[in-house]
């Protein structure tokens, strides 16, 4: 996890020996962009070419930075594909993306480089339409979000913000519900937030979220975007029947920074993960919040790690050596506050 102010900005690094091999999810906020930057430039020769960038949707705080890459021809890593979905895959499936969505700037720098959803020529990127890709070197991604519904409900608020103000989205006429009783004093009480009433998140960005579980040599992430817990539910369930009622997972980056509305204890139940991510230095709206941890320590399975990219007064509120005891997880933070860096091995 990368410094991606309260978004995302995902490096993934796999294989067996060097040269290795390398994709990206999201770009965090556009100041991700610098750091980002000069980290790559580091990489050997050989290793700067990326099997894939993935744009997981269109908030700013998962979009900025990508979208400076994309424009920066001298930005020190190439792409051999890069999945989005634009405007012209919300309305059909089927039509290739050369519509309205030429003028927004994403979309624009897509088209002129040539490497846009070239895993299912050019459609969108969708369950139904393309169930999984195995990249060079092995590597398979297999597709949990989204689906149909979730991209056309975008298409009304896609049009609004694109009026005011291009492809990124800026004030939110929705956002999330209130925040109800986030005054609390002294110790967390987790089994009260854990059986706090589940509210849905209502964004439709959100909704559009690309969701992959990465799987190499035996070892699975989940990497959740900002993915509604009802896909996320829908996709993963069918997997955890096979496997006993749980799907193994060696890393879940949860969805949106571990909100309570998307982060549901139906969620956290289908899976059996020891690791558990949360990329967010706290800004905006506060996450992670303390209900979708609670529920993770709650519902989830034994003796779990929960990895925070920044220290903030949110996840400085779990590394309370009573509540460890109590609850038998570990935390692990960037070595500095303000870092924004961690790195896990699966």
């Amino acid at each position: 996890m990368l410094p991606g102010r309260e978004g995302d900005c995902l490096l993934v690094t796999y294989g067996a020996a060097r040269p290795f091999r390398h994709l990206l999810v999201d770009g965090g906020r556009a100041a991700t962009y610098r750091e980002l930057k000069a980290r790559l430039r580091d990489l050997p020769a050989n290793e700067r070419r990326f099997e894939l960038l993935i744009v997981t949707h269109v908030d700013r705080d998962h979009i900025e930075g990508a979208l400076k890459i994309v424009e920066d021809d001298a930005f020190p890593v190439t792409f051999r594909d890069v999945w989005f979905n634009g405007f012209d895959h919300l309305q059909d499936p089927d039509l290739e993306p050369f519509g309205a969505a030429q003028g927004e700037r994403l979309t624009d720098a897509l088209v002129r480089r040539g490497r846009w959803n070239q895993a299912n020529r050019r459609r969108s990127i969708e369950i139904g339409r393309m169930r999984q890709r195995t990249l060079a070197g092995g590597l398979r991604l297999k597709l949990l979000s989204p689906d149909r519904a979730k991209l056309e409900l975008l298409i009304p608020r896609w049009i609004h913000e694109a009026g005011k103000a291009g492809l990124i989205p800026g004030v939110d006429p929705r956002p999330e519900p209130p925040e109800e009783g986030l005054e609390r004093f002294g110790s967390l009480d987790v089994d009260d937030l854990a059986a706090e009433p589940f509210s849905p998140d209502p964004s439709e960005p959100n909704g559009t979220s690309i969701v992959v579980l990465a799987e190499f040599e035996g070892r699975r992430a989940l990497l959740a975007g900002d993915g509604h817990a009802d896909r996320l539910v829908s996709s993963i369930r069918p997997m955890a029947r096979r496997e006993g009622g749980r799907l193994r997972l060696d890393a879940f980056k949860l969805p949106h920074h571990g909100s309570r509305h998307n982060v549901s204890r139906e969620l956290i139940e289908l899976v059996d993960c020891r690791r558990w991510l949360f990329s967010t230095n706290g800004s905006q709206f506060h996450h992670p919040h303390a209900e979708a941890v609670a529920r993770v320590l709650k519902f989830g399975r034994g003796d779990p790690e929960l990895v925070f990219n920044y220290r903030s007064d949110e996840t400085l509120a779990w590394d309370d050596p009573t509540l460890k005891r109590r609850h038998r997880y570990t935390t692990t933070y960037p070595a500095q506050a303000d870092d924004g860096t961690v790195a896990i091995e699966v």
